[in-house]
C-alpha cells in the first residue's frame, strides 16, 4: 500500500509539468531503466517528462503525503505517517510507474489531464484516486507537516 501511494505521488506530480519528449521504447528491465533515468520509456506515456519539484499527493482517504521528483528520474518522499522513501522513475504499458528502492514491486499509476492550477488526478492500479498538486520549496519544509 506504501509503495503504491509513493507511485501515485510520483505518478502525479511528473503529470503536473510535462516536457515533450516522448518516447515509445519498451520499459525493459529494473537495471535498464535507471541506466535510461533521464527518459521515460514505454507504450503511451501518460505524461511526456518528469518535471522536477516538490508535490502534495492528497490520496483518497485523505492522507497527505510529499514528494519531490529529482533530476535523473528519481524520487523523495515523506508519508503522511512521516516514513520516508525514495527510488526511480518510469514508463510502463502507458502508466507511470515508481519503484521503491529495496523492494522488487513497482506502483503503477495512470495520470489524468493537468488542470490550468497545476493540480492533476493520479490513479492507482488498485482503483484509488489521488490529487498531486505543485507545492513550493523542498521536501524538507513539508516533512512535520505531513503528520
Amino acid at each position: 500500500m506504501k509503495k503504491l501511494i509513493a507511485v501515485s505521488l510520483a505518478l502525479a506530480l511528473a503529470a503536473c509539468n510535462g516536457a515533450n519528449d516522448d518516447v515509445t521504447e519498451d520499459a525493459g528491465t529494473n537495471e535498464d531503466m535507471a541506466e535510461a533515468s533521464d527518459i521515460l520509456e514505454g507504450d503511451a506515456p501518460g505524461f511526456e517528462a518528469v518535471a522536477p519539484g516538490t508535490y502534495q499527493v492528497t490520496r483518497s482517504g485523505g492522507e497527505v503525503d510529499y514528494i519531490q521528483i529529482h533530476p535523473g528520474m528519481t524520487f523523495s518522499r515523506v508519508d503522511a505517517e512521516g516514513n520516508a522513501t525514495g527510488g526511480s522513475i518510469f514508463m510502463k504499458d502507458g502508466m507511470t510507474c515508481f519503484l521503491v528502492e529495496g523492494e522488487e514491486d513497482e506502483a503503477c499509476f495512470t495520470d489524468g489531464p493537468t488542470q490550468e492550477d497545476g493540480s492533476m488526478e493520479t490513479t492507482s492500479e488498485a482503483g484509488d484516486v489521488s490529487t498531486v498538486v505543485p507545492v513550493d520549496g523542498n521536501l524538507d519544509d513539508y516533512v512535520g507537516d505531513s503528520e
